[in-house]
């Protein structure tokens, strides 16, 4: 048994493969767990029958769930207008000159989490002096 740390793209069964190979030899995994995904960790986890009504749980509880906002928080936010945010909706890129001061600082992907006020709008990319919207909420 051991434990692999990677980011997102590794399979974990091709890495058993390979790891096999190199020893000379054939493997297989018989339990594969995943015990983090970004922030969230095992002990954040809900079991699916908490969420979904059965005969022993009448009324799931919406409750048990966190807001998107955590799952995206470790993306820098860029805050838009409402006018702005409007466009972004449609699917218009939006001319980085017009919301220079704003813009935060980025990793080389140049991924941002746009927000209308307090609310995500959804996930915008900077490139080619625009940001483009990639995934709206």
């Amino acid at each position: 048994m051991f434990e692999v740390e990677s980011g997102k793209g590794v399979y974990m069964r091709a890495l058993a493969r390979d790891v096999a190979l190199a020893c000379g030899t054939v493997g297989h995994i018989a339990v594969l767990r995943r015990l983090r995904v970004g922030p969230f960790t095992e002990a954040d986890a809900i079991v699916l029958d908490k969420l979904t009504p059965n005969d022993d749980n009448a009324h799931a509880s919406a409750e048990l769930l966190l807001p998107v906002e955590t799952a995206l928080a470790d993306i820098p936010a860029l805050a838009l207008t409402e006018e702005e945010a409007v466009l972004l909706r449609h699917g218009r890129a939006l001319s980085l000159l017009d919301l220079m001061g704003r813009i935060p600082q980025t990793d080389a992907s140049g991924t941002v989490r746009v927000m209308d006020a307090e609310r995500v709008l959804g996930l915008g990319r900077l490139e080619d002096g625009q940001l483009k919207p990639v995934r709206i909420l």
